[in-house]
């Protein structure tokens, strides 16, 4: 049953936001942990489940505090992010490194989407070698968070689903 693996990713999703929001946020953490665990559960999801994941935990994280920038923004790029790593989990190597390394960049890239997405809008101006830094932190610390919760993941979601035969990935 894939009810198992859509319990886990979503009660991981809500836990993720409120511990963005209440622990790392107010510690100065560089790390946007919802991406990362959204790219994490969506490869052991379809597309479809893996988009709705992604749609929704980014317009969670657009609502609750300290909700800044866009409302919106971070639920279309880590619905894309997450479709991504739903379609392309068959072509990543299955070694635990590869994955993490994976899951690492594309966190890494959704982070530098939502942030380019805040500046085209007018939102905030962040350009700078602070940004720079902060998306190479959200690189180093996604990757190593995602070797952790890959294992995890594999763990408490079950299985992958099944790629229907004769469809492209």
């Amino acid at each position: 049953m894939r009810w198992r693996a859509r319990v886990v990713a979503w009660v991981g999703v809500v836990l993720a936001v409120v511990l963005q929001g209440a622990l790392l946020t107010r510690l100065d953490i560089p790390l946007a942990i919802t991406p990362v665990l959204v790219i994490v559960a969506a490869m052991r999801m379809t597309r479809t489940e893996a988009a709705l994941l992604g749609f929704f935990a980014g317009l969670l994280l657009d609502v609750t505090p300290p909700a800044e920038g866009l409302l919106g923004g971070s639920a279309l790029v880590l619905c894309c992010a997450a479709y991504l790593a739903a379609a392309n989990q068959y072509l990543v190597p299955r070694m635990w490194w590869v994955r993490a390394l994976f899951i690492g960049s594309l966190a890494a890239l959704s982070v530098a989407a939502i942030l380019a997405l805040d500046v085209l809008t007018g939102t905030a101006l962040v350009l700078g070698w602070g940004a720079a830094l902060y998306l190479v932190w959200q690189f180093v610390l996604g990757t190593l968070a995602a070797a952790l919760l890959w294992p995890v993941a594999v763990s408490t979601m079950g299985p992958p689903p099944r790629r229907p035969m004769g469809v492209a990935p």
